[in-house]
């Protein structure tokens, strides 16, 4: 079943599963999918799932829908479009696009694959994990991936495009350090700043923007 990412500011609240028929859009309690802000309104717009095939259509709404930055009153839903209403975002992800195939796409264009990558340590001096409890993970923040998560399961995972190494985050025993690569016109940038060559610990929620892309570092 397809699917709707919810955000705002550009992170992610929450993953909507679609059903067949309507779901209704709106502040007022009781709807489908409840966006409780005053820019949207108490029935602001309804989804129709009928088989494979979404349709998204505003309700009379005071602030209008918007698909793709597209004012609409009515639209056919495709894969990786983005309906705007209010100061939410929920992007449209569909079936047909396996969890499997969206991660293969991304190593190609944003994470260099591991034998790209500087060699791990040997395992008997393997880098440390996340403090206890919690694992890493990168959320895609734009484009047709836009809510999908990468687990951070190596050591060193190199970022920018395939060939050309932009930056990278490491585990350690502080945690995730996201650092720069030497020579590299393309650094990575964290919460609009150039990360500094000395590397810098990330924190959950922090949103890197590299080659292009801007994801978001968790921690779960």
């Amino acid at each position: 079943m397809a699917k709707l990412i919810l955000k705002f500011a550009n992170e992610v609240i929450d993953h909507i599963e679609l059903r067949q028929g309507d779901m209704k859009i709106g502040r007022r309690p009781g709807t489908d999918i409840q966006i409780d802000n005053l820019a949207v309104s108490g029935e602001h717009a309804n989804l129709f799932t009928i088989g494979e095939d979404t349709f998204v259509q505003d309700l009379g709404s005071t602030n209008g829908t918007f698909v793709n930055n597209k004012q609409v009153a009515k639209h056919h839903l495709r894969n990786g479009d983005t309906i705007s209403i209010g100061k939410h975002t929920l992007v449209y992800l569909s079936e047909d696009e396996s969890a499997s195939d969206v991660t293969e796409d991304f190593s190609k264009t944003v994470i260099i694959s591991p034998s790209s990558a500087p060699s791990p340590a040997p395992a008997a001096s393997a880098a440390p994990s996340a403090p206890a409890g919690s694992r890493g993970v990168i959320i895609i923040l734009n484009g047709a991936n836009s809510g999908k998560q990468i687990p951070l399961t190596k050591s060193i995972t190199s970022l920018g495009k395939t060939g050309k190494k932009a930056g990278s985050i490491k585990q350690t025993d502080k945690g995730f350090v996201l650092s720069p690569s030497d020579g590299s016109d393309e650094n990575p940038v964290l919460n609009g700043r150039p990360v500094s060559a000395d590397g810098q610990l990330l924190k959950n929620g922090d949103v890197i923007e590299v080659s292009g892309t801007r994801i978001q570092f968790a921690l779960k």
